[in-house]
């Protein structure tokens, strides 16, 4: 009887680790549930490239959401900027983050020849703000979720470059832009001249104190900006995305600055 009262006890003991257990699984489970919807675009350039876009917005019954386009640094993809397209997509915005020609999802053509960022010349960079024209018509055509009369835009580097050109080139402007280690020129985008241009909007340009040649770039251009032209510097670090898997506190940061500007 002592034995079978200890066995009972024992097993009564490890039901209730297990239940315990399952019960922490789905507490956890719900503590990390999307708060947002995801949907990826393909959208064909006319030179029958593929480039791969993705957009995710609330999971509200809201028609359209203020947007923010996010473009990568050059060699990564758009997925590095999850955890600040999470702090928008959680507060009420819609962000379109694309993968750059060559990069990511976005290395076919329609013939499903490969081609990497590795093998382009400066000619292939060119079609960058293009392809992000391409794709932002794209996806108007398709949903209404992104108001893109309501937008700003974020890029890092050869992304920071591209958003310059693309905002120039965009009949309706950014109503603000974040800089991540941009340059004078990146591949051949060079961008003083279309800085110049977009002289009703403000800019905030971010770079390591560390990294001379980012922060000698960064106050360069600001001499060709004609509006609001905040800098904000990390204590140290390395080059364009990267600072923020280096500084989490970026992400809220870059956040708090925009809203200042993208209104609800």
């Amino acid at each position: 009887m002592k034995k079978f009262y200890i066995t009972s006890l024992f097993l009564i003991l490890i039901a209730g680790l297990i239940l315990s257990g399952l019960n922490s699984f789905a507490a956890d489970s719900k503590k990390v549930k999307k708060l947002y919807t995801v949907r990826e675009y393909s959208t064909t350039t006319k030179d029958n490239h593929i480039i791969k876009s993705y957009l995710s917005y609330p999971k509200t019954k809201q028609k359209s959401y203020p947007g923010v386009i996010m473009l990568h640094s050059f060699g990564y993809n758009s997925s590095y900027w999850q955890n600040l397209q999470e702090e928008f997509n959680n507060n009420g915005y819609a962000v379109l983050r694309i993968d750059l020609r060559g990069h990511g999802k976005s290395v076919y053509d329609s013939s499903f020849h490969q081609r990497s960022w590795r093998v382009f010349k400066n000619d292939t960079f060119a079609k960058y703000p293009d392809d992000v024209m391409q794709v932002t018509e794209n996806v108007q055509t398709e949903t209404k979720k992104f108001d893109f009369n309501n937008y700003i835009i974020i890029g890092a580097d050869i992304g920071a470059n591209t958003s310059v050109l693309f905002a120039e080139k965009n009949k309706i402007k950014p109503k603000a832009m974040v800089l991540i280690s941009p340059s004078m020129t990146f591949k051949g985008l060079y961008i003083p001249i279309a800085l110049a241009e977009l002289d009703k909007t403000p800019i905030l340009g971010i770079c390591s104190k560390t990294n001379k040649k980012d922060a000698d770039e960064l106050i360069k251009l600001s001499k060709f900006a004609q509006n609001t032209y905040d800098v904000l510097y990390t204590d140290k670090g390395s080059s364009g995305m990267l600072l923020l898997k280096q500084y989490n506190e970026l992400n809220s940061k870059i956040f708090n600055w925009c809203t200042k500007y993208l209104k609800k």
